[in-house]
């Protein structure tokens, strides 16, 4: 497993040693469905592509742009 991010001010594309999640149980638990739900879709793609990704603001109808944006990657090599 790799975690990528950027830094919030200059937006430089950075590998992370360490990633921290700071949210509710209402938020954890929504991540979890997001996982399950990324876990279920990208099975679907295996071999039909070398990759899939999913990003949770695009999973959930109430993100916006003061909220981080989670994004999975599932590489089928």
């Amino acid at each position: 497993m790799k975690v990528y991010g950027y830094e919030l001010k200059t937006e430089k594309f950075v590998t992370l040693k360490e990633a921290s999640i700071a949210c509710s149980m209402e938020e954890l638990d929504k991540i979890i469905e997001f996982l399950q739900h990324v876990s279920e879709s990208h099975k679907k793609a295996i071999g039909k592509t070398d990759f899939c990704h999913s990003h949770y603001q695009d999973w959930d109808s109430e993100w916006n742009q003061e909220n981080t944006d989670l994004i999975v990657v599932s590489e089928f090599k």
